[in-house]
């Protein structure tokens, strides 16, 4: 599969849940941690189930620059 292949199959909304999308690519995680400090303790951890929209809420991030990250745009 090539890089847009897998952009257009990994489009990310704001309901998708942060399991979806840490299943559908593990490396997310890292994204997380870099650029927004979210999953690594209590304070900026987050449920599985919760959506990236209210896990962008919670942390005062802007939904769409997170979806952003996560679907890898610039």
């Amino acid at each position: 599969m090539d890089d847009q292949q897998k952009s257009d199959a990994t489009k990310f909304t704001a309901e998708t849940t942060m399991l979806e999308a840490l299943t559908a690519d593990p490396s997310l995680g890292m994204v997380l941690m870099r650029d927004f400090h979210l999953g690594g303790c209590t304070n900026c951890g987050f449920e599985p189930n919760e959506s990236i929209a209210n896990v962008a809420a919670e942390n005062g991030i802007p939904t769409e620059r997170l979806l952003a990250a996560l679907n890898r745009q610039a």
